[in-house]
This record gives C-alpha cells, structure tokens and sequence, in this order.
C-alpha cells in the first residue's frame, strides 16, 4: 500500500513537469524567459529528453501502481524501483535548494513554474522520503532471489 502511494505521489509530482519539459522547456531557464526569447534548439532537445525521461518514469510508476506487480515478478522489484525514483528526487530537490539559496530563477514567470523552488523543495523531499520509505519496506534486497520457475 506505501508503495502504490508513493509510486501515485511520483507520477501526480512528474505529470505536469513533464509537460513543461517536453512543451515549454524555455520555462526552465530563468535567462531565456526573463529576456523573452526562445532557448536554443540544442538546449531544448536535451530538456525535451529530460521530459521523455520523466513521462516514461510516469508511465512506470502507474503501471506497478494501478495494476500491482505481476506475478511473476517480486514486490521487491517495486521496491527497487522505489528506491531508483527516490534516487531520482534528490536531484530537483537540490536545484529547488540551491535556486532557493542563490535566487536563481525566482522571480517572475520562471520563479512561479509549477510552484516555484519552495514548492518544489517541499514536493520533492516529500518523494524522497515516501518512496525511500517504500522502497525499504518492500525488501529490495531479495530482488535476485526469484527462481526460474516463478519466470513460467
């Protein structure tokens, strides 16, 4: 059950960063939308593969989280990949600090996107800590355990 909710909490968190990855990277530039000018080709594609990366973790998580996992894979793969996407949250949790810290971005349109960095501080250390909580919980530890006749 801690796990379904945090996978849920994962995919609510990503969905609309997501979209904003993949349709507006300008927004995550505090440069190029202050000065209202589109970002560079290069540097939206990789932005772009950023948003692609976070719609396949948001596909993934409601996959193992609306339809369980199937039977012939353990819970503590689930859990695995609890852990993997906590991985994952400390790093938008450390821009959100340091764009906190150094007033990077936070003022204006960019500094309202999605929240701004104290939101996204609070959403991500939330994540960090549900799906870390998760993770532990299922036992990942036993992951290569499974017997090939579990696999048939």
């Amino acid at each position: 059950m801690l796990a379904q909710a945090a996978l849920l909490l994962h995919a609510a968190i990503e969905t609309p960063a997501a979209v904003t990855f993949l349709f507006f990277p300008e927004k995550q530039l505090s440069t190029a939308a202050a000065a209202g000018r589109a970002v560079p080709l290069e540097t939206a594609l990789v932005l772009q593969n950023l948003g692609g990366l976070l719609a396949a973790s948001v596909a993934l998580s409601l996959v193992l989280a609306v339809w369980g996992t199937p039977p012939h894979l353990s819970h503590s793969l689930r859990g695995a990949l609890c852990l993997c996407l906590a991985i994952y949250h400390l790093f938008p949790a450390r821009r959100a600090y340091l764009r906190r810290r150094h007033a990077i971005g936070t003022k204006g349109a960019v500094g309202n996107t999605l929240g701004g960095p104290a939101v996204h501080l609070a959403v991500h250390a939330a994540c960090l800590v549900l799906l870390t909580s998760a993770g532990i919980r299922e036992n990942p530890f036993q992951i290569f355990r499974i017997k090939i006749a579990d696999l048939e």
